[in-house]
C-alpha cells in the first residue's frame, strides 16, 4: 500500500496535467495515469504471470524485511463523487455481506482468490483502487480534484472488517439485475477508514487559477 501510495504521490502532478490536457475519457486516462505511475517508480518484480479483472497486476516482492511474494492488483477509477468506489466481485476475496435499505441481506462471495501459487511460491493477494476524482468544468473538460487510494482487506482478515451484515465496509453497489447486469458493490471509504486508517489515503491536488498566486482547493460533495 505504502509503495503505491508513494508512487501516485510522486506523479500526481503529472496526472493532473494529463487529465487537463487529454481528450481520452476520465476513466480511460485513469487507468493509464495509474500504470504509468507504478511503472515509473519500479517495483521489484518476479517473472510469474498473473490473471485477474483489474487494471493492472504485477508479481512482486515485497521487503517487510524479508522479501514477501505479493500478487499486486491495482484497479482505477475515475469518478465525480468521492465518498466510495465501485467494484465488481471478481476484483475482491472478501465475502461481502450488508444490509440494504429496505432491510434485505446481500450476501455474495468475492471471486478473487486471497493467494495465488505458482510452481512452489505463494503470492499473497494484495488488491488496491485508486480512484481518481475529476471535476468537468467545461463539456469535454477534466480537472483532477484529488486521488483517494484504498487497500481493499483480504478475505483472510474477514471476522475483523466485515464479520456480519451489521458490521460492514460496503454499500449498495450500482447495477441494475433487471438489465443481467453482473452485481457489483461499493467500498465505502469512511467505514473502511474507520475500522483501519492507514488503508484509505487522500491525496489532495492543487489547481491554479491563472488569474491568481494561489491554489484553490474545490469541495465536492458526493
Amino acid at each position: 500500500m505504502e509503495m503505491a501510495v508513494q508512487a501516485i504521490t510522486d506523479y500526481k502532478d503529472q496526472a493532473s496535467d494529463i487529465f487537463r490536457d487529454e481528450t481520452d475519457l476520465p476513466q480511460d486516462i485513469a487507468e493509464d495515469v495509474m500504470r504509468e505511475a507504478i511503472e515509473s517508480m519500479g517495483f521489484s518484480g518476479m517473472q510469474e504471470r498473473l490473471y485477474g479483472k483489474v487494471d493492472y497486476k504485477k508479481a512482486i516482492y515485497a521487503f517487510i524485511p524479508q522479501a514477501y511474494p505479493v500478487a499486486l492488483m491495482l484497479d482505477a477509477k475515475a469518478e465525480k463523487g468521492n465518498g466510495s468506489a465501485t467494484i465488481q466481485m471478481s476484483q475482491t476475496s472478501m465475502r461481502v455481506q450488508f444490509l440494504k435499505q429496505n432491510g434485505d441481506i446481500v450476501d455474495e462471495r468475492g471471486k478473487l482468490f486471497p493467494s495465488i501459487r505458482r510452481g512452489n511460491r505463494t503470492l499473497h493477494v494484495v488488491t488496491i483502487v485508486c480512484k481518481f476524482i475529476y471535476a468537468e468544468p467545461n463539456p469535454g473538460t477534466y480537472s483532477l480534484i484529488k486521488i483517494i487510494i484504498a487497500c481493499i482487506p483480504n478475505l483472510i482478515l474477514q471476522n475483523r472488517y466485515n464479520p456480519n451484515p451489521d458490521n460492514t465496509i460496503w454499500r449498495a453497489g450500482r447495477h441494475a439485475p433487471t438489465l443481467g447486469e453482473e452485481f457489483r458493490v461499493r467500498l465505502s471509504f469512511s467505514k473502511l477508514k474507520k475500522k483501519s486508517d492507514w488503508r484509505v489515503r487522500t491525496l489532495q491536488i492543487q489547481v491554479y487559477n491563472p488569474h491568481c498566486n494561489y491554489p484553490i482547493i474545490p469541495v465536492i460533495v458526493d
